[in-house]
């Protein structure tokens, strides 16, 4: 198994990140490499969505946690491994903290940590700055 996490303190408030968050199709405001994503439900435990990375094929993830304000959680199925993403929000006296963590584990994980996932952590610090410059001016 392989994991990586990076946050980000910020003054941006939980309800903005949050908004921005479950704003599913809006997600490639601040990801620069999604192309398009889509909702099949309500923002909620156990709703699936669709997503297709620029460059990639069209891939379904699943939502495994939804604790509103809080964290979400959601899990990609690829060929004999799983990539399982946690997205948290914690408040403190110097700021809201913004996580954005990513896991890979199965028989192929090494593959898919090499193709998908080190330039997916390698980015988390340009997500997370997007998530919050898109967050404070769109979702105030």
């Amino acid at each position: 198994m392989w994991t990586a996490e990076y946050t980000i303190v910020t003054d941006a408030s939980k309800e903005s990140i949050w908004r921005a968050w479950v704003d599913v199709e809006g997600w490639k405001k601040w990801e620069e490499g999604v192309e398009w994503c889509r909702m099949d439900g309500a923002f909620k435990k156990e709703t699936s969505y669709k997503l297709k990375p620029k460059g990639g094929p069209e891939a379904k993830a699943i939502i495994t946690d939804c604790q509103p304000m809080k964290s979400f959680a959601d899990v990609f199925s690829l060929s004999m491994a799983k990539m399982e993403f946690a997205h948290e929000l914690r408040e403190s006296q110097d700021g809201l903290h913004v996580t954005h963590r990513i896991t890979i584990s199965g028989l192929l994980g090494f593959l898919f940590v090499q193709v998908i996932g080190k330039d997916t952590a390698r980015d988390f610090p340009k997500t997370i700055s997007n998530l919050i410059r898109i967050a404070k001016v769109d979702y105030q």
